[in-house]
């Protein structure tokens, strides 16, 4: 599934690099795609251009995207029955941040899906066997894939998916009192428990700020929100650079992931990005960094539900006296990302 966040690191990446996606992200960026030669292809499609490409380093979806694994197989067959005619090397690798069981809530989906997810979930073991190197981004993915599917014969590597910090971001001031949202409006992200709190918040910080970020479902009550308030704003599905400078000026990112049967946040794309940008973050035990935020002073609500917990957290953040330069001294001098994908393509990595 693409994403623009994607694009954007093969743009900063040297790597030849050629993106075969099934499905677009609410993020899509079509420009960007267009500008790395992104292309949409299905099973068929991915094993016809593995087949007739040369390919040195095939990286495919994690198998636990269930999914995603007959498109993947095909990828790999194709690239492997390419290699040995023409008696080339490959590598078949990927990047896992995976961390709920697939077979998880699958009682929830019609009998078709159902059964179409069993066929799928049979290509797992198959796919987990092709690979040569697998990174993963989180401890949670990492101890999951060792009890699903044990040990594997791919070499594998633990990069925590933790950002280095983005320019610009290295206050040493304490930040205003400014709450950020950012992502997807919906239930699963915690936007109607941050709605929900936001008084309480307000009442106990009068200088709070709230800016929502996004879109989705629950724009029509960010809007209603924002029109009634006036420490809150909203920007619906802003350009990358305007989103990059409200972090620059945010103290705090809310992002309250809530379980689902189907569904876990892996790690959380606005909170590595919020943490690049020296911001404090409150986030629920549902995100794969979960452990280490709880770890370098970042509030974490272990019940994800616990709108009380949620508010409480909110509070302690904004009277906060850590800097932005506080949250930027815990993070790696490398991107986790960057370095788990250079290791997976070249299998070398920075001491």
């Amino acid at each position: 599934m693409a994403r623009t966040a994607h694009f954007e690191r093969i743009v900063r990446s040297d790597a030849a690099t050629t993106v075969l996606y099934a499905e677009r992200r609410y993020d899509f960026d079509a420009a960007l795609a267009a500008r790395v030669g992104a292309r949409r292809a299905g099973v068929l499609g991915a094993f016809w251009f593995t087949l007739r490409h040369d390919v040195g380093v095939l990286e495919v979806a994690e198998p636990l995207w269930v999914r995603a694994a007959p498109r993947s197989l095909a990828a790999i067959w194709g690239a492997r029955l390419r290699s040995g005619i023409r008696r080339t090397e490959l590598a078949v690798v990927t990047y896992a941040i995976e961390n709920k069981d697939p077979r998880d809530g699958i009682h929830v989906l019609p009998l078709r899906a159902r059964l179409k997810m069993r066929a799928q979930h049979l290509l797992v073991r198959p796919v987990w066997a092709s690979l040569d190197r697998v990174a993963f981004g989180t401890s949670q993915a990492q101890d999951l894939y060792a009890r699903l599917l044990g040990d594997g014969r791919a070499v594998q590597r633990l990069f925590p998916a933790l950002p280095v910090v983005e320019e610009g971001a290295d206050d040493v001031q304490v930040r205003e009192p400014v709450v950020t949202f950012l992502g997807e409006f919906s239930e699963r992200k915690g936007f109607p428990h941050l709605l929900r709190v936001w008084p309480s918040v307000k009442t106990a910080c009068p200088e709070a700020r709230l800016v929502l970020i996004g879109k989705g479902e629950g724009t029509a009550e960010a809007k209603e929100l924002a029109a009634r308030d006036p420490a809150v704003r909203v920007e619906i599905d802003p350009p990358r650079t305007l989103i990059f400078e409200s972090l620059r000026a945010t103290k705090v990112l809310a992002l309250l992931s809530q379980p689902r049967p189907r569904w876990r946040e892996q790690v959380g794309l606005p909170i590595v990005e919020a943490l690049g940008n020296g911001c404090l973050v409150v986030t629920s035990s549902e995100s794969g960094l979960a452990p280490w935020l709880d770890d370098h002073g970042h509030e974490v609500v272990e019940e994800p539900a616990d709108v009380e917990a949620f508010s409480v957290a909110l509070i302690a953040s904004l009277r906060s006296r850590r800097t932005p330069a506080d949250v930027i001294a815990d993070l790696p001098t490398k991107d986790g990302r960057a370095e788990a994908e250079r290791w997976i393509v070249t299998a070398e990595v920075d001491a």
